[in-house]
């Protein structure tokens, strides 16, 4: 038996977009989301038409961590409240970069590991995944519409993960976005001091969400007015960065109201600043 024929083909057959398997209903709405795309596209080109950013901003609960002090407030104005895990200080936080950097597979392999354990996901799978200096950050979803992000400190070539901590939220909910369109998937806040009381932990933020065949580059502007260029990949994008993601007022939900904005480039060097996530109606 030839091994590298058989391993040359499942690397191909990674990059089928069609469904493997029987599908439940959270597969077939997702599978007909991605039919749906590929219709919409020139039978000539496979370009789909360049479609308007969309002018709604989602209202699903956004997640936001707190240590264990902050959790009676936290959760007055979010739904869930994630506790932060070891974390680190400022200067653990000194190789991060606003441009991401590509993990090697070893190194997602072993940051994989460490992260599944983490999260309370039915069959999480791995979409994503991007270094910024020491850390890694990967995105996994699942059928059900559910999303996770694991951020890991890991160096190159580390053979363990750690400072591991979790947030996982709402995902695509079936809405795929086509052409020029993105989506806002849940974000996460890690903030205060440790769980206990003891040592300082800088504000960390955390966002994802899905682009259209058209989105060549995301970049987000934070609160404190820092660029922060997204990864994308397949379909879907993802960020991180050292500060916050909330602002002060609240949405319609209660929770607490996002206070950042989008710059997106698409494949035909088209800048729209300010842009705003479709979401589902």
């Amino acid at each position: 038996m030839d091994k590298n024929k058989y391993a040359e083909l499942d690397a191909f057959r990674l990059l089928d977009s069609a469904p493997q398997g029987d599908l439940d209903e959270a597969g077939q709405i997702r599978a007909n989301a991605r039919l749906q795309q590929i219709l919409a596209s020139d039978p000539e080109t496979g370009n789909a038409p360049i479609g308007a950013i969309g002018k709604r901003r989602s209202r699903r609960a956004r997640r936001m961590a707190a240590p264990l002090a902050l959790a009676a407030v936290a959760a007055i104005t979010a739904t869930v409240v994630l506790l932060p895990g070891a974390g680190g200080n400022d200067a653990a936080y000194a190789s991060w970069n606003a441009v991401p950097g590509s993990i090697s597979s070893p190194d997602r392999a072993v940051a994989d590991a460490a992260c599944r354990g983490r999260l309370d996901l039915a069959s999480p799978q791995l979409d994503l995944a991007e270094r910024r200096g020491e850390w890694v950050v990967l995105l996994y979803t699942t059928t059900e519409h559910m999303a996770g992000m694991c951020l890991a400190h890991l160096p190159v070539g580390a053979a363990k993960a750690n400072d591991i901590d979790v947030s996982q939220g709402g995902g695509d909910q079936g809405f795929l976005p086509v052409a020029g369109e993105f989506s806002e998937g849940s974000m996460a806040e890690f903030r205060g001091g440790s769980i206990f009381g003891f040592g300082d932990r800088p504000e960390i933020a955390l966002t994802h969400g899905n682009v259209g065949e058209d989105v060549a580059a995301i970049t987000i502007t934070t609160p404190d007015g820092q660029l922060v260029e997204a990864t994308i990949q397949d379909g879907r994008y993802a960020a991180w960065w050292p500060g916050r993601a909330f602002g002060d007022e609240v949405e319609g939900n209660g929770g607490p109201a996002p206070a950042i904005s989008y710059i997106i480039t698409l494949k035909d060097q088209t800048v729209i600043k300010d842009a705003t996530p479709r979401m589902p109606s």
